[in-house]
């Protein structure tokens, strides 16, 4: 039998958000039954080494409809897709066009809040969805026009690269967010905090920096008075994640949207106890399996009295510390995740 074409398109791997999970399917996935390809838009030299030539495409789109719609059906075409699974977060529905003029399955991971008429569009032309936040079922797909084909295929970690590693001494108790520093990532929140927390707390940022808002983040610590007890470190290269987090003794994200937070799952299978906001329903139901608590944004003393409880209480934080990791094995490994999507392949192309 011949074995099943899936060609990932992803806008790039310099960028894109989605790039680690996409390299877990296409790294893991069952090669006696599938073979993948990838599709990228632009920055080549980014692609990992692991890629072999033969298994990435490049395509730019032009905006340019007609002509790009064409263009993109001959390379599935060329290249005798069977499946097309899109990890591109736009409401890009031209892809989904070429694919149906191809007779090619389309299919896409809808990882955030954003909805319109063009997402509607690219829903109704899609073979199958799968959605990694629960509350997206109801959100946006409760319609009788696509509740027939979707999943609910959570994302899953790599515990072979994120895991426990043996912890380094320190003295503060060190807390950690790890994202792109901007307004909807919030760690503003997380900075006002400090101000009604012991001394002995310290916060770590790591991510790339909108620089607006970096200054306003440094205008609030210097007004504050509080410039040692907040380090900024730049870009965190992913593997090197569970490196850092020997150090550190708590993960907090405030964000107000998230689909999934993946760094949620990563720092949990680090052995990181977490506290998070609700940033649209993921987080939620991550720590509703063990492993942390959710605070409120609309209460400031939330993350504070939250923050008190876990950084005092060295038995909650083992308890914690444990649970997020037996939450990781039984619910989010990426075993689980590859399976379903495996399973959603072959349903499609029978």
């Amino acid at each position: 039998m011949s074995k099943i074409k899936i060609l990932y398109t992803i806008p790039n791997f310099k960028t894109a958000g989605s790039q680690y999970v996409l390299l877990s399917l296409l790294r893991n996935i069952d090669r006696d039954i599938f073979d993948p390809y990838i599709c990228i838009e632009k920055f080549p030299e980014a692609i990992p080494t692991d890629i072999l030539d033969n298994e990435w495409i490049q395509f730019t789109w032009t905006g340019k409809k007609s002509s790009d719609i064409l263009k993109f059906r001959k390379i599935l075409k060329d290249y005798k897709i069977d499946v097309l699974h899109s990890w591109d977060y736009k409401s890009n529905y031209i892809e989904a066009l070429a694919c149906r003029l191809a007779g090619v399955k389309y299919l896409y991971t809808k990882k955030n809040n954003a909805w319109s008429k063009r997402w509607m569009l690219k829903s109704l032309l899609s073979s199958h969805i799968a959605y990694d936040n629960p509350e997206m079922k109801t959100r946006f797909f409760k319609s009788m026009l696509l509740r027939h084909k979707i999943s609910f295929i959570p994302h899953g970690v790599d515990t072979k690269v994120f895991k426990p590693l043996e912890p380094i001494e320190h003295t503060t108790f060190n807390v950690v967010c790890v994202g792109n520093i901007g307004d909807n990532k919030n760690q503003l929140f997380i900075i006002k905090a400090l101000k009604n927390l012991p001394h002995n707390i310290i916060l770590h940022l790591y991510g790339k920096e909108d620089k607006e808002y970096r200054k306003k983040l440094d205008d609030f610590i210097e007004l504050n008075n509080i410039k040692e007890r907040v380090h900024f470190h730049g870009f965190l290269e992913n593997v090197t994640i569970p490196q850092v987090y020997r150090e550190m003794d708590l993960f907090v994200l405030a964000s107000y949207q998230e689909g999934l937070p993946v760094s949620i799952l990563e720092a949990l299978a680090c052995g990181l106890p977490v506290l998070s906001s609700d940033s649209g329903g993921g987080a939620r139901y991550i720590l509703s399996k063990g492993g942390g608590y959710i605070f409120d944004l609309d209460n400031p003393n939330s993350l504070v009295d939250n923050l008190k409880r876990v950084a005092t209480n060295k038995e909650e934080m083992k308890r914690l510390s444990i649970e997020g990791m037996k939450n990781i094995n039984a619910n989010f490994s990426v075993q689980n995740e590859i399976s379903s999507y495996e399973k959603v392949y072959l349903k499609n192309t029978k």
